[in-house]
């Protein structure tokens, strides 16, 4: 089946199949941009193909680990409200600057930066894994409906092919087809032009 015929199919099999209600937004992802190669282009002696799967195992990463970068945010926000906690505690000592104290209260003014800086950086961390998810959010939320089940079923949910066969009506080689697709287009929603197949630039370049 041509590619033509294939997304002809896929349209027809939107239009029949019943409408089943999808889980609750999806997503989860990474601390760290995964080593993508050269990001300005290919470096030297490497070959095209190699370059866009890359793109494409990388994305496939963000997807695995959605869950645990989301359970991530609720750790690093629990930690912050415990140094909160521990910060108000430590207010309520009297803090009389007499001559046995003040070594005391050298050691605890130097232990509230390190918490400081501490907790700065855990908010830096949180916002950047935020922005993260809602990047692979928008990018999950242009497939259409099979797409997004297929991969909100495999990758966020854990399930076997045979099960997501069976969830959206179509046999598991198809399945497993239209997930390649679909990584690719978050692929492309993620990190842009340079992960689109070479096929697909050239494509899009004629048809405009």
């Amino acid at each position: 089946m041509k590619e033509q015929e294939f997304d002809e199919w896929l349209q027809e099999h939107e239009k029949r199949r019943p409408r089943t209600k999808m889980p609750p937004k999806v997503l989860k992802r990474i601390m760290e941009e995964p080593p993508l190669p050269g990001k300005g282009g290919l470096a030297p002696g490497e070959r095209e193909e190699d370059f866009v799967l890359n793109y494409y195992k990388a994305t496939e990463k963000f997807l695995y680990n959605y869950n645990s970068l989301k359970a991530s945010i609720e750790n690093m926000k629990q930690e912050i409200e415990g140094m909160d906690y521990r910060e108000i505690s430590a207010i309520n000592y009297d803090k009389e600057p007499t001559s046995k104290t003040y070594a005391f209260y050298s050691i605890t003014e130097e232990a509230g930066v390190r918490a400081a800086d501490k907790k700065r950086l855990l908010e830096q961390r949180i916002k950047a894994t935020e922005g993260k998810i809602e990047r692979i959010d928008r990018a999950i939320e242009a497939l259409n409906d099979t797409e997004r089940q297929i991969i909100t079923e495999r990758y966020i949910n854990g399930k076997q092919w045979w099960q997501i066969a069976y969830s959206v009506r179509i046999n598991e080689r198809w399945c497993r087809e239209i997930r390649k697709r679909a990584v690719t287009k978050i692929a492309i929603g993620l990190f842009g032009e340079d992960a689109m197949p070479k096929d697909s630039r050239n494509t899009a370049v004629q048809s405009g």
